[in-house]
């Protein structure tokens, strides 16, 4: 259940998917149909009051059959509207990217090596990569029910900060 900061939160960050329709042109009612038939990705979030919450962008990303085949689990998630809620433009590429930042950082970050300029380099790039594609995730709802684990801006780019901020205090 979202939370009175989770809804300013999606209120921010997404549009009804009525306004998304009306600036495409698109009829709301067949786009419902084409999400209820997995023709399109589902929303990112639902309001209490049942509003359907997309990125504004939502008609300018990649169509679900464009997505290439080896990425299969991904695509499900696509229509499941979970890139969304993570990805500020959720593409193929952007989610093999973070895909890959993710396995790299988990990795930099089991193994630290904080006086090695080389992985200071790696650790404060790839952070700074996650972070310029990754959402800021609702307050509460994304941080508990939705996911069984916290989302990687917190597990990943917030911990980075936390341990190691001489990494950016530089500049």
């Amino acid at each position: 259940m979202l939370t009175d900061a989770d809804v300013r939160y999606v209120l921010e960050e997404f549009v009804p998917l009525d306004d998304v329709c009306a600036a495409a042109g698109r009829d709301p009612a067949e786009v419902r149909r084409a999400i209820a038939e997995r023709r399109l990705p589902a929303p990112a979030y639902v309001l209490p009051e049942g509003t359907e919450m997309l990125p504004a962008d939502y008609f300018e990303l990649p169509a679900p059959e464009d997505w290439p085949v080896e990425l299969g689990e991904d695509r499900e998630a696509y229509l499941d509207g979970t890139y969304f809620v993570c990805l500020r433009r959720p593409t193929p590429e952007n989610v093999v990217r973070k895909d890959e930042l993710v396995v790299r950082l988990r990795a930099a970050l089991a193994d630290p090596r904080p006086d090695d300029e080389g992985w200071q380099r790696r650790v404060r790039v790839d952070v700074d990569e996650l972070d310029a594609l990754e959402r800021p995730f609702s307050p509460d709802f994304d941080r508990g029910p939705r996911f069984d684990r916290p989302p990687t801006r917190d597990e990943l780019i917030a911990t980075a900060h936390r341990l190691y901020p001489r990494l950016w205090a530089a500049g």
